[in-house]
């Protein structure tokens, strides 16, 4: 299959700054434009790519599903009865300027088209509109910067939790997000994955389940304490021996004694003097 990356290609701002958006992402839908100059769109395969960007063929699947679900991509499978003849992958872009030099041409069949449908295809047809995109907001709005790997693992977990609840995957994410914070893990992250591993393994599926199963991690560690402590006799304060002494009386003895001691000094005191 011949190709035609010499080409120039239109890479719009929406793409550009769409922090959704990985790096090479971004490269392969301008890629994707230079190879649409032509016929309006691209038919290269995903090994051609793959081999491009030195990737494997199911990242550069992953990534051409995550143009897609953002609406930058439309995908149209050309079959041969049941058989996939070829893959067309039709760039969305804006308005493009035609005295840039590049031969892209808007009025070509089945050419760049903001407003055109997506045709239903059995093939890449995985919905990753807005994937992970509540639960990476929140990790960047009170973590900070996403890594290029925690963003990808962080959807390929709210794909496995869409798998148990498609309703709340991503809420529950937060959760577990929540959780580590509050613990100060060092690295909250791979902190939240271990909870949400822990909560699979506890067949927990929702936010009412986590709730349920906050509530009687309580009551245990309460339970816990109670048995503990049951049984223990209160500790009485020993008095020391010396403080329970009553104190003799003085008799005049001893206070004829201490006059005789208080004279004495005073002689010293007085012989010194002199």
């Amino acid at each position: 299959m011949k190709e035609y990356p010499n080409y120039y290609s239109v890479t719009p701002a929406t793409v550009r700054y769409d922090k959704r958006l990985k790096p090479y992402e971004r490269l392969l839908f301008g890629e994707i434009t230079a190879l649409s100059n032509i016929k309006g769109y691209c038919y290269s395969t995903n090994k051609y790519f793959a081999n491009l960007y030195q990737v494997t063929v199911p990242t550069i699947s992953k990534w051409i599903n995550h143009l897609k679900g953002l609406g930058y991509l439309r995908v149209e499978m050309i079959k041969d009865g049941k058989e996939i003849k070829e893959r067309h992958l039709y760039p969305i872009v804006g308005p493009i300027n035609q005295k840039v030099n590049t031969p892209i041409n808007q009025n070509v069949k089945g050419g760049i088209n903001r407003n055109v449908k997506e045709n239903n295809t059995s093939i890449n047809n995985i919905n990753t509109n807005k994937l992970g995109c509540y639960a990476i907001n929140f990790y960047e709005n009170n973590i900070g910067m996403l890594s290029p790997w925690i963003r990808e693992d962080i959807e390929d977990e709210v794909k496995e939790w869409n798998k148990i609840n498609a309703d709340e995957a991503e809420k529950i994410i937060v959760e577990a997000l929540k959780n580590a914070i509050g613990a100060q893990a060092r690295n909250k992250w791979k902190y939240a994955k271990s909870i949400l591993s822990s909560w699979k393994e506890r067949n927990i599926k929702s936010l009412s389940d986590i709730k349920a199963d906050d509530k009687r991690h309580q009551r245990e560690v309460q339970t816990r304490y109670s048995h503990k402590n049951y049984g223990r006799k209160p500790v009485e304060e020993q008095i020391p021996d010396w403080n329970m002494q009553t104190p003799k009386p003085q008799t005049k003895q001893s206070m004829a004694d201490i006059k005789e001691l208080m004279a004495k000094v005073n002689q010293k005191t007085a012989a010194n003097k002199d």
